[in-house]
């Protein structure tokens, strides 16, 4: 079920907070949203690693297939939930501290993720949530020479390569969104390696980097003095394999989906509020989803205002759907699954690229 507000409310002396986006901001402050709920953050943090132990711990001394798929279920959703978790951390929207949300998101993106917090930062912070879905400046959306979601890029590519994109692409794809947990991995550790090479004076770099190393020893090194050398590799690579489709399904649903456009390079200049809100979708889900999401299925209102604690994320959207209802931008909801779908089909159906974001306003559609 889609839901996409309307401009069909009018401006209320309760509700002066919808006249100007400096209007909005103020009531957001005045009603405390800034505020961080870092006692519930940290313990939301705790029971994800809880249910990544426990299935680990499961899994090793599970003796039927039935537990072995509870285990590897718990572990998935556990990693998930700290992966997701340590999104907020790298925004500074985690807790009242900027000192402790840094070792949250060394620890939870680097240390049990293996995942380069910098390279995260640069590419997630400052590149996609500047441009997202912008045609040579967004790359979450850059998949190629292996994929395409682009209609043009599609249809126009000659030879081997556009009869792979037209012909195999569908075929390969399910298979290789199975390894983009390493990919990110690789992605990163050459991202921190050239940035080490260039400035050997920030300690960050080197910080990701020892990060890195107790990546692997804790995941590789360590169990292989109690297991088989051969049995931790199969389930490192099973680890990532899983996490892959779950953050190919978690990241992707919001910004992949035909309902959240993707735009033409010049548009990079156009209003920073409509640049977001064409270009992002909320997902509705349940009280665990919203749990395991810890903000993401809150995408629009996360990305207009990125300081705001995933905890506040639920009212907020609230006030950020008035505005958008009142000053003509879209706010659209997905179901889970619908999004899920829709994330798959872009593959077989590639998006168009639109030149002129005013024209996916619900205003200019009438």
């Amino acid at each position: 079920m889609q839901t996409t507000t309307h401009s069909n409310n009018e401006i209320t002396p309760d509700k002066h907070y919808l006249s100007s986006l400096s209007a909005l901001k103020k009531e957001i402050k005045t009603r405390g949203l800034y505020k961080k709920d870092t006692k519930i953050v940290l313990l939301h943090l705790f029971l994800h690693t809880i249910f990544a132990a426990t299935g680990i711990t499961l899994f090793i001394v599970s003796p039927n297939i039935w537990l072995t798929l509870f285990a590897t279920t718990l572990l998935l959703v556990g990693l998930l939930g700290i992966g997701t978790h340590t999104h907020n951390s790298a925004h500074y929207a985690s807790t009242n501290s900027k000192r402790l949300d840094d070792v949250l998101a060394y620890v939870g993106n680097v240390v049990v993720m293996g995942f380069s917090i910098n390279y995260w930062q640069y590419k997630h912070n400052i590149v996609h949530h500047k441009n997202p879905n912008i045609v040579g400046h967004d790359f979450d959306f850059d998949f190629a020479p292996i994929f395409s979601v682009i209609k043009s890029e599609k249809e126009n590519t000659p030879g081997l390569h556009g009869f792979y994109y037209r012909y195999l692409q569908g075929i390969i794809f399910p298979i290789a969104i199975g390894f983009l947990a390493f990919d990110i991995q690789r992605q990163g550790l050459a991202y921190l390696l050239s940035k080490i090479r260039k400035d050997k004076t920030n300690i960050r770099y080197f910080v990701d980097l020892a990060c890195h190393i107790l990546h692997v020893f804790l995941w590789i090194v360590l169990p292989s003095l109690w297991f088989e050398v051969s049995d931790v590799l199969l389930f490192y690579l099973l680890r990532n394999l899983l996490l892959s489709y779950a953050l190919f399904f978690t990241l992707g649903a919001s910004h992949l989906v035909p309902e959240a456009v993707f735009a033409t390079n010049d548009q990079s200049s156009a209003d920073f509020f409509l640049k977001q809100t064409a270009t992002t979708i909320n997902i509705r889900t349940n009280w665990y989803g919203r749990f395991l999401m810890s903000g993401l299925d809150y995408q629009i209102d996360h990305h207009l205002f990125v300081g705001v604690c995933y905890t506040k994320l639920p009212e907020l959207s609230k006030l950020v759907k008035e505005y958008c209802d009142v000053n003509g931008y879209s706010h659209t909801t997905l179901g889970m699954l619908p999004a899920w779908i829709k994330v798959i089909s872009v593959f077989y159906n590639p998006k168009q690229v639109i030149n002129d974001l005013e024209a996916s306003r619900p205003l200019a559609k009438g």
